[in-house]
């Protein structure tokens, strides 16, 4: 049986993208592809992985995981690793991927992860990359990790990080240049009024992407050569971003299920 172009209409996108986008895959004909399987976004700071988590969560119905929201959780529950991870935190140190992974696998056998979600902020290590290929090989035999690298130059990265904006709120992020609000310094969600990171400056942020280089560009190369690794252009408007994304994502999972 042939491959046919067909289109997808998109609705309902997250701030920044038009409510209603199409965007053509390749499919055999009569079948549907409606989730992505496990999607870990790859990327500096700055290039809009929140965003783009955010808007693939939206459009495929599967949750977001971030560490950062796992680790919160953990702790303002008191679980036990969320307890021995907040002594560990007060003392000033850096949670142990041990912690972090076991958080992390508790998240992912969540009932709302079966029809996939989108890692953002983990792993951060070539370390917990290696666990987290186990894990998905014991417990998702089925699930092929799709890995999207997020590309921007620094320079690009850095002007559109002094330009950030987030609410305080509902955390949506805006740029003063590319993805301003309605009304100037308001969140069109809440209308609370936005704040700036006091990370975004030019000289601390300057340190993060050192950081960055340092420690999780070796997490490029390690995924560089897996079998889906798509690599787009940050620098494009955060809809363009999220189509190239979506497009990607589900013609690879339509030739899986050829």
């Amino acid at each position: 049986m042939g491959m046919s172009g067909t289109r997808i209409q998109v609705g309902e996108f997250a701030p920044g993208l038009t409510k209603s986008i199409d965007f053509s895959i390749s499919i055999k004909p009569g079948q549907q592809i409606s989730r992505p399987g496990p999607v870990l976004l790859l990327g500096a700071p700055g290039v809009g992985k929140g965003t783009q988590a955010d808007t693939l969560a939206t459009l495929w119905g599967v949750p977001k995981i971030s560490t950062g929201d796992i680790l919160r959780e953990n702790v303002a529950n008191r679980t036990e690793l969320g307890a021995q991870a907040d002594r560990v935190m007060k003392l000033g140190g850096l949670v142990p991927d041990e912690m972090m992974t076991g958080m992390v696998a508790d998240r992912l056998r969540a009932p709302d992860t079966l029809a996939g979600f989108i890692l953002d902020g983990f792993p951060r290590t070539v370390g917990q990359a290696q666990w987290l290929d186990q894990h998905l090989e014991v417990h998702r035999a089925d699930a092929r990790l799709a890995v999207v690298s997020m590309y921007m130059e620094p320079r690009r990265i850095v002007e559109r990080v002094v330009h950030r904006r987030i609410c305080p709120l509902c955390k949506t992020a805006y740029n003063t240049q590319s993805l301003p609000p309605k009304r100037l310094g308001r969140c069109d969600k809440d209308g609370a009024e936005l704040i700036q990171r006091s990370d975004d400056s030019p000289e601390v942020f300057a340190k993060r992407l050192g950081v960055f280089k340092q420690e999780t560009e070796p997490l490029l190369e390690y995924y560089h050569g897996h079998s889906l690794f798509i690599e787009v252009d940050a620098a494009k408007s955060p809809a363009s971003v999220s189509i190239e994304i979506a497009s990607g994502l589900m013609n690879f999972r339509a030739r899986l299920a050829q």
